[in-house]
């Protein structure tokens, strides 16, 4: 195991109070959910769903988006979660990725911040799956309050923030289904 990867793995199954800046949500509330996916970025969660077949889903991933940051790129929350799918430095530096072609895997570029969550929630998927439960519920709860929290409880965490979040990113991914299911301008052109 590469030290970069083991100094992410230790982050995240350390303390619950570390784990809690996995996603940086629980200090920085997103603004009101935003009602559609916007157009600008249907195609990065497509695109990214991809990385991880059977796990991941457009909608899924644009659900995160609207919890984590209300689908600001430019968002960073005081415990310092960064970009459009709030990922650490520390998440980033192992899981970062350059999707949009333009040699620098940035945090603040949408394309992205969605396809670095997309690595690393497949990631979270594979350390999940020997947990009893829901194996979604228990990704974002892992994304959430980190995969430590998740391991420790043997499920979801006990945590009000991580139950309401992984609430919420169902809602969501149930609200925005139609968002992909409908064709875009691109293809009916």
């Amino acid at each position: 195991m590469r030290a970069s990867t083991k100094r992410v793995r230790n982050a995240l199954l350390a303390t619950s109070g570390a784990i809690t800046l996995v996603a940086g949500v629980t200090a920085c509330q997103p603004p009101d959910f935003a009602l559609a996916v916007p157009d600008a970025y249907k195609s990065y969660f497509q695109v990214a769903a991809k990385r991880c077949p059977g796990v991941l889903t457009p909608e899924g991933l644009a659900a995160q988006a609207s919890a984590e940051s209300g689908f600001d790129p430019t968002a960073v929350s005081p415990a310092g979660a960064e970009g459009l799918m709030q990922i650490i430095p520390d998440v980033w530096t192992v899981y970062g990725t350059d999707a949009d072609g333009d040699g620098r895997a940035n945090p603040f570029t949408a394309a992205d911040s969605v396809a670095t969550s997309a690595k690393f929630s497949c990631y979270l998927s594979r350390e999940v799956k020997p947990i009893r439960g829901d194996q979604t519920e228990l990704r974002l709860a892992a994304y959430n309050a980190g995969l430590g929290a998740v391991q420790r409880y043997e499920g979801i965490p006990p945590y009000r923030e991580t139950q309401d979040y992984v609430e919420r990113v169902a809602s969501r991914t149930e609200n925005f289904a139609d968002d992909f299911n409908q064709p875009t301008a691109a293809m009916t052109e």
